[in-house]
């Protein structure tokens, strides 16, 4: 079976400057990929070339084996490939149920979250923007549940948030994987990810210096090298 997302050799870059030198990455259906790394390795910049809102100067992108590396983000999403992007990605000046409803047209869904996520049913009414960051960033996930995707690539999901918060975002994860969605999920910070992750891959100046199987991490030598803090 062909995997939902892979890429090979991938080099991007910005305004002629490299920032992506030949990675290689791939993730199976009901697999959770995290990708870490320090500030400026290139984990947002393999994200938007993930989604397919950067491209590429090398290298392939595939999705189910089908070489998607000229199309655009709209093609991808197309394909089953989704974006969660850094900074929660909701319409701010939408309520919550505006919110909803442009990804779940039908009632009977949005219940569905609702059920789930009763806070959000109480502020229904409330612009989006007026929401605090693990709000908005449940916001943007909890549709996912209703229609999970084959791919998702969340771009640092716990950014900003407090411990009790990202704890719930890496659980709502955890179901988007048992439902056979495959994630690549970029963090800087190490604490919390590797509790939901099958495989780990360390991006350094812009390659993968070390991937394998979250069993084989060994916490403190690769948070210190790959990381740059002292245990």
């Amino acid at each position: 079976m062909s995997l939902p997302w892979s890429c090979g050799g991938v080099r991007a870059g910005y305004d002629g400057g490299l920032v992506l030198r030949g990675v290689d990455l791939s993730v199976r259906r009901g697999e959770v990929l995290a990708v870490l790394g320090p500030n400026g390795a290139g984990k947002s910049t393999a994200c938007r070339v993930a989604a397919g809102l950067l491209p590429v100067t090398g290298g392939e992108v595939l999705v189910r084996g089908r070489a998607v590396t000229g199309d655009g983000a709209v093609r991808r999403a197309r394909s089953g490939v989704v974006l969660a992007p850094e900074g929660r990605g909701v319409f701010p000046s939408l309520t919550v149920e505006e919110n909803l409803a442009l990804c779940l047209p039908d009632a009977r869904a949005r219940d569905a979250v609702y059920e789930r996520f009763p806070h959000l049913r109480e502020r229904r009414g409330v612009a989006a923007g007026a929401l605090s960051g693990g709000e908005q960033q449940m916001l943007a996930l909890a549709p996912l549940l209703q229609r999970p995707p084959e791919v998702l690539i969340a771009d640092e999901p716990s950014l900003g948030l407090a411990p009790r918060v990202v704890a719930e975002v890496y659980a709502l994860l955890t179901e988007l994987r048992d439902a056979g969605t495959a994630l690549l999920l970029v963090e800087e910070k190490a604490a919390g990810i590797l509790g939901v992750a099958d495989t780990v891959a360390y991006l350094s100046r812009g390659r993968v210096s070390w991937c394998g199987p979250r069993a084989e991490v060994e916490e403190d030598r690769l948070t210190e090298a790959y990381l740059g803090r002292a245990t």
